[in-house]
């Protein structure tokens, strides 16, 4: 059998590898593992060959189907080979000083995120051909090339992830080299944090809420293609920009999406961010992408509560809330002279930074409650009430 190889250079990683060439043959009976890693909770796991060897081939390698071809193709709009070439220089920008290689002039590498993009073109087509892995912790191949894994997991979005399987450089009786895959997932679940550490805020200050959560993966088959976020508030007012949306931005990686508003309720004690058009194609491409909300609210009432979910087709999932309190003093005035005599009617101002704070007052539960903005009469005084205490609540820590 004629070399098939001409050379190794070095072995793949992440998506798709250092096509170098071996100047050996394949050996009757030669096995790889492959180490699959961190699939070991998935609810299913399944592997394709999707480029396998070719001596026939000016790069040594072909894609082992068309649905892989058409994918890798379908993204750099190349040739087979020329695209095989694309992804050595990917992994291995020298590559074209070595002239073993004979790759021929003008060709560029291909990009991380399309690469990305045909992995998931092939999750999504309904025509691969894939075989299930029933040990999910090691498997055994006998052909060099380059393995795609794809899983499923409640409660989390798996991209495909890829091993290369390569030969050992310079035997004599070609061997092949065990490998490594590692899952390639995030979980489905919604992040919620607030820019007050220590979550004690004033009535009337101004908090800075964060979302956090990834875009899922939705199967090529299903007949929706729903991605949205909700956030609900208690005790505070979102704060809205001059057009009446609420004030924030939602980012895609580190890109703002320009097109995408967050629409309050009528109520103002919601909102829901559709998030659809991410999810619209069937191929995938920003699924386990990292969407970041964020956004200012109000404090109006002594505790608030922000609860923020996630929800893919019908199923909500990672509801995650913040909550806020607010400070309170109670102040008891007794007579010098005895102390069991408690004073009613006495009157107290409330001071932070040499100034005097705002409050309204409740008659039926006999609190003052921190307004900045209170019009009420005499609204820095608070006074005792028949048994000669008074009760301030609303005030931020210190």
């Amino acid at each position: 059998m004629k070399n098939l190889f001409k050379k190794i250079s070095a072995i793949l990683i992440a998506a798709v590898m250092v096509l170098a060439m071996a100047s050996t043959a394949f050996a009757d009976g030669n096995t790889a593992t492959i180490t699959l890693t961190n699939f070991a909770n998935a609810n299913s796991l399944k592997y394709m060959q999707i480029i396998e060897p070719d001596q026939t081939q000016p790069t040594g390698w072909k894609f082992s189907n068309d649905v892989t071809k058409t994918a890798f193709t379908g993204v750099t709009n190349k040739d087979e080979q020329t695209t095989l070439w694309m992804l050595i220089l990917n992994k291995d920008p020298d590559a074209t000083d070595n002239t073993e290689l004979n790759i021929p002039e003008g060709i560029t590498a291909i990009t991380d995120s399309k690469i990305d993009m045909a992995l998931s073109t092939i999750k999504s087509s309904k025509n691969a051909n894939w075989t299930v892995v029933n040990n999910k912790n090691t498997m055994n191949v006998s052909k060099a090339g380059v393995y795609a894994f794809d899983a499923e997991e409640n409660g989390y979005t798996y991209k495909v992830a890829t091993a290369y399987v390569g030969f050992k450089a310079y035997d004599t009786t070609p061997t092949l080299l065990d490998t490594e895959v590692v899952a390639k997932k995030s979980q489905m679940i919604v992040t919620k944090t607030v820019d007050d550490q220590d979550n004690a805020v004033a009535i009337g200050n101004t908090v800075t809420y964060t979302i956090t959560t990834n875009v899922p993966y939705i199967d090529a088959n299903s007949t929706k293609r729903i991605f949205k976020i909700t956030d609900s508030i208690e005790g505070a007012n979102y704060v809205l920009n001059e057009n009446g949306k609420v004030a924030g931005t939602v980012k895609l990686g580190k890109t703002t999406l320009e097109n995408v508003v967050i629409e309050p309720s009528s109520d103002g004690k919601s909102f829901e961010i559709n998030l659809d058009s991410l999810v619209e194609k069937e191929n995938n491409p920003n699924a386990g992408t990292t969407v970041t909300v964020e956004y200012k609210a109000k404090i109006t009432e002594v505790t608030a509560k922000n609860t923020a979910t996630g929800h893919k087709n019908d199923v909500e999932y990672g509801s995650e809330s913040v909550n806020l309190y607010t400070g309170s003093i109670t102040l008891e005035k007794v007579d010098a002279n005895e102390d069991n005599k408690k004073l009613a009617n006495a009157e107290f101002t409330v001071i932070k930074d040499d100034n005097e704070l705002k409050f309204d007052y409740d008659e039926t539960s006999g609190v003052y409650t921190y307004n900045p903005d209170s019009v009420r009469e005499k609204a820095t005084t608070v006074i005792t009430n028949s048994e000669g205490k008074v009760t301030v609540e609303g005030l931020d820590k210190g």
